[in-house]
């Protein structure tokens, strides 16, 4: 594996933790920073809704419901081409009365040599409910 895609697995990894802070801080600019101006996320399997461009993604971080935590606990990538690579974001997502564990996977193109997410889908796992102590 040479240096050059090592670094880029690296950013693309790195991309996570920062999908993650920035969503925990609902700092949508910063989440918004990381997807392509006219990305696609596509909500679908959860909610029944895509969103197309950073302003319908925005509506969608600031209508989703209030989330306590998103963990990553593991990301994998790879880098089909030099401007082209996909990755799976592993997480566990803390609300005030259930837990979910959720797939997301991503579709990143590189413009203007930094990666950008195009396309975001994500699906449930697992769904543990929190009862009260």
């Amino acid at each position: 594996m040479n240096t050059e895609l090592l670094a880029d697995k690296l950013l693309l990894a790195e991309m996570g933790a920062r999908y993650c802070d920035a969503c925990d801080r609902k700092d949508w600019d910063a989440a918004l920073a990381l997807f392509a101006k006219d990305a696609h996320l596509d909500a679908s399997a959860v909610y029944g809704k895509t969103f197309d461009g950073h302003e319908q993604i925005r509506e969608f971080f600031e209508s989703a419901p209030d989330c306590l935590g998103h963990h990553a606990t593991g990301f994998y990538s790879d880098v089909v081409s030099d401007t082209r690579a996909t990755g799976r974001l592993k997480m566990l997502t803390l609300f005030k009365r259930n837990t979910f564990t959720v797939d997301y996977d991503w579709e990143l193109n590189k413009v203007d040599d930094e990666w950008k997410i195009a396309t975001q889908s994500f699906n449930i796992l697992g769904k543990q409910d929190i009862s009260p102590a």
